[in-house]
């Protein structure tokens, strides 16, 4: 995503690490705003930077704190 958004907007992001800065903090979803795209492809980017956050970071983690509830639960009984 960093290399996708560099190339595309290179009015807002200096250098590639600003980009690689963007990609992190959009994949984990937590968006500072103080680096950000301007172009409606570079917003569709960042659209689907936050998607991909949460399906590879959110549900995975529901997913896994369920399984060691789960497990805690199994280990009082």
């Amino acid at each position: 995503m960093a290399l996708l958004i560099f190339n595309i907007e290179p009015d807002s992001f200096n250098t590639f690490y600003d980009a690689v800065y963007w990609a992190t903090v959009s994949l984990t979803t937590v968006g500072y705003g103080d680096i950000y795209p301007v172009s409606e492809f570079g917003r569709l980017i960042t659209m689907i930077s936050s998607i991909f956050g949460i399906a590879i970071i959110a549900l995975p983690a529901g997913i896994i704190t369920a399984g060691y509830m789960d497990a805690l639960n199994s280990k009082e009984n």
